[in-house]
């Protein structure tokens, strides 16, 4: 009850009531379980890409990109499956976030629905479609000398040592928003 009450907006929007009394808060409940705990996303997958390689700078020393790139706490998002019908259910949730030097991914809040529907006695069609609000990723910039021939500038880490200009390098930049993890199953299953 006490985490239906500090949920307040979400749970009045994913359990379609408010969780002002004890009594209605715990029977809301009742018609909910866990469907999932996910570690990472598709958002934390482009994160360990963007890791891979590096490059050497004027004086030789090597830059290493998965320094920058790798996470001590991945994104963590835990889903949850409100049945409103025999064949019809609210999916909502939230996720953690993760963060790294170069890069952040903020917290999402889930929302979806899950739908089944028995087209024969051995057959079933269901359709699942989970959205994450918020949830956006984005790439932090490098400070990078150039010396004589460009000076102090801002410039894309990844493309530092590459041969565009550093202003440039900026439009490469990873900016996703959440809803670009949304995600939508169809499904048709048979017994034979």
């Amino acid at each position: 009850m006490k985490l239906c009450q500090s949920l307040g907006v979400l749970c009045a929007i994913a359990l379609g009531s408010t969780c002002a009394t004890p009594g209605h808060g715990q029977a809301l409940w009742r018609d909910t379980s866990l469907l999932s705990v996910n570690l990472g996303s598709a958002r934390s997958l482009a994160a360990r890409a963007l890791g891979q390689g590096g490059y050497e700078l004027a004086d030789g020393t090597p830059v290493d990109l998965s320094r920058w790139y790798t996470t001590k706490r991945q994104d963590v998002s835990v889903l949850f499956l409100r049945r409103i019908t025999s064949d019809l259910g609210l999916i909502w949730g939230l996720s953690t976030g993760e963060q790294a030097p170069k890069y952040q991914i903020d917290p999402a809040l889930h929302l979806g629905f899950a739908w089944r529907h028995e087209v024969s006695a051995k057959g079933a069609v269901s359709v699942t479609l989970i959205v994450p609000f918020w949830g956006r990723m984005r790439e932090g910039l490098c400070t990078a000398d150039y010396g004589g021939i460009g000076g102090v500038q801002q410039v894309n880490c990844r493309l530092a040592a590459s041969e565009l200009p550093p202003a440039e390098t900026l439009a490469y930049q990873v900016d996703m928003r959440g809803f670009e993890d949304a995600r939508l199953t169809v499904r048709l299953s048979w017994q034979f």
